[in-house]
């Protein structure tokens, strides 16, 4: 059993990085990926992923609210987490209005993702038998949003 993966991402190169790095898990499958909010809604009912792993900040996003979007993606999924190159105040509130457990920088996704999905989805079982090349321990850059907020 592997844990179900919706990759959302405007930038093809981020989505392919973010999926080479995914394939390193053997408990992680990509089941798909999207570009925009108006796939994301659609292939999160079609899916059921697990976890939407997803970019706040996507070409479409002037055409749909945070809270629609919210709302259509966790009727089908367990987890969202945030992920972005800016970390500024505005990307940390966009992300918590999305309902994303967590707010990733990318920069740091090799080292931070894996134990992210494993702290801030609970939910989300992670096979023991799992070839992870992480120890799963908690990184400075995977805090709640909300702690992530007060700092700032």
């Amino acid at each position: 059993m592997s844990i179900k993966v919706l990759l959302v991402d405007g930038s093809d190169v981020m989505r392919s990085a973010i999926r080479q790095l995914l394939k390193n898990e053997l408990s992680i499958e990509v089941i798909g990926t999207a570009t925009s909010f108006a796939e994301t809604i659609a292939l999160t009912a079609a899916l059921k992923p697990d976890v939407v792993l997803m970019d706040p900040h996507m070409p479409d996003e002037r055409e749909y609210t945070p809270a629609f979007v919210k709302s259509q993606i966790l009727l089908h999924t367990k987890c969202i987490v945030a992920i972005s190159l800016w970390s500024d105040a505005d990307t940390k509130t966009l992300a918590q209005t999305f309902g994303a457990h967590v707010l990733l920088d990318k920069m740091n996704l090799y080292s931070d993702l894996i134990p992210a999905i494993k702290q801030f989805c609970p939910s989300v079982i992670i096979p023991k038998t799992a070839n992870s090349f992480r120890n799963g321990s908690k990184s400075p850059a995977s805090v709640p949003i909300e702690e992530t907020l007060d700092a700032a």
